[in-house]
């Protein structure tokens, strides 16, 4: 329940806003479509489209300006970037449209429906993401510190996973105050594109940068995804709780998340992301997420697009 309230909350708050939204626009809306006022449903779906466009079609197109600024730029982030130029696309044609055939506007909005709620959901999640935030805190007494992995630069941390290594560093010399035996565990194995293991690179950082005691420090060297860095971290952590596990703040929600449903009972404490980061960052948990739940996903797109054929053959 703990992990489930933040997307409560997000939820009733995109809920709020979208029925806002719709009633701010109830009297605009059939002007501008061609259907009667009493039909408020239209209403409702451009509210839900203005969500959805502006919030993931918003934060890809900001993502896509700062692919120039990124470290090292991955096939997601060229998909986050084309995501955010097709919502764009899609959302001139629907405008267009309706100036040429508001019949054609109507059915633009209405196959796009899948991409309005989850632009919708997307926006929720970000609410989650500092919801949760704002409500965690790091247990004092922490017997484990564990730093998950991301991306190298060469042979270094790169800018986010250094950020992670300096905020588990703090959150471990805060624990030894009370724990003298306290440690940390590095997660993270080695990229196609990395030249050594995250891991490696973690604790040289924390070794040679912030003086943390090699002795300190755990290494688990085999992952590959968030999943695997907390269940292949499992043994090392085993008997020295509470745990406490460090990553980005856009990333913390989902590894509380991930967390629960492993069965590990731990806090995670998120360490600072640029701003200009973290619209893109918030994009991509959002696909994970899908990812994650890919056959909830795609079931759920079918099932909006048959309510959308559905009320295609519908009278407006």
């Amino acid at each position: 329940m703990r992990v489930l309230r933040p997307a409560l909350w997000a939820v009733a708050i995109v809920v709020a806003f979208t029925a806002l939204l719709t009633r701010a626009i109830r009297r605009i809306v059939p002007a501008w479509l061609d259907v009667p006022v009493e039909h408020g449903l239209w209403a409702l779906l451009v509210a839900l489209a203005i969500v959805g466009a502006a919030g993931l079609g918003g934060a890809s197109l900001w993502h896509a300006l700062m692919l120039p600024r990124l470290v090292r730029v991955r096939r997601i982030d060229v998909l986050i970037a084309l995501l955010g130029s097709g919502i764009l696309v899609l959302s001139v044609a629907v405008v267009g449209a309706s100036a040429i055939d508001p019949a054609l506007a109507r059915a633009l909005l209405l196959l796009a429906l899948p991409v309005w709620v989850g632009g919708a959901a997307a926006v929720a999640l970000a609410l989650a993401i500092l919801i949760h935030l704002r409500a965690a805190r790091a247990p004092r007494a922490v017997g484990t510190v564990l730093i998950l992995g991301a991306g190298l630069r060469g042979r270094e941390v790169g800018p986010l996973l250094r950020r992670r290594v300096e905020r588990g560093a703090e959150v471990w010399r805060a624990a030894v105050v009370a724990r003298p035996d306290a440690r940390i565990v590095v997660a993270g194995g080695q990229g196609p594109d990395e030249v050594r293991t995250e891991a490696s690179a973690m604790a040289e950082h924390l070794v040679r940068r912030l003086g943390v005691p090699a002795e300190a420090i755990d290494l688990e060297q085999a992952s590959t995804t968030t999943r695997e860095n907390l269940a292949l971290s499992r043994p090392l952590i085993a008997g020295r709780g509470p745990l406490a596990v460090v990553t980005s703040e856009y990333h913390a929600y989902r590894t509380a998340w991930l967390l629960a449903r492993l069965g590990m009972d731990g806090t995670v404490v998120g360490a600072w992301t640029r701003p200009s980061y973290r619209p893109g960052a918030v994009v991509r948990e959002a696909l994970a997420v899908a990812a994650d739940h890919r056959w909830w996903t795609i079931g759920a797109a079918v099932a909006l697009w048959a309510l959308a054929a559905w009320a295609l053959l519908q009278r407006p």
